[in-house]
């Protein structure tokens, strides 16, 4: 009896072994401007470059920063809103309706919560700035602070 048992617990752990080496995973992680993006894109998301272009043209809109105050105060972007991510549903009436929302944070993973969560109250045009105020730093303004 203890030599069946011997033998079913090997040839189980020859699969488990063979199964392991037969896994394909990815040779890396996405990044998290990658990992964040919803399906489509255009509807939830705005990358750098056009922010850069809806500030040059003047078109009005509110850029929400949603990150917290100790963040706010290592670096900000110009003329920025700042309600904290946790706060932003009792204060959402600081907002100006109507307008495009363009909402950032860190790395871009609240503000796409952030931007979510707004449409859900009831916002129409609201997007978050992929990859948050870091790749804004890393390829807008490469003299910005980063943290």
């Amino acid at each position: 009896m203890f030599n069946h048992i011997q033998k079913t617990i090997k040839k189980i752990w020859r699969r488990y072994t063979a199964n392991l080496r037969d896994r394909k995973l990815p040779k890396a992680a996405p990044s998290v401007a990658e990992a964040i993006l919803p399906l489509e894109t255009d509807a939830y998301a705005i990358a750098p470059n056009q922010l850069r272009d809806i500030m040059n043209r003047g078109i009005p809109f509110v850029l929400l920063d949603v990150r917290e105050a100790w963040e706010y105060q290592i670096v900000h972007l110009e003329g920025a809103v700042w309600i904290p991510f946790g706060e932003l549903p009792r204060r959402c009436n600081e907002i100006t309706p109507g307008l495009e929302i363009v909402v950032y944070c860190h790395w871009g993973m609240r503000s796409l919560d952030a931007a979510f969560l707004l449409q859900q109250l009831g916002f129409k045009s609201v997007k978050s700035l992929i990859g948050g105020i870091d790749r804004w730093a890393r390829e807008m303004d490469t003299q910005m602070p980063r943290y």
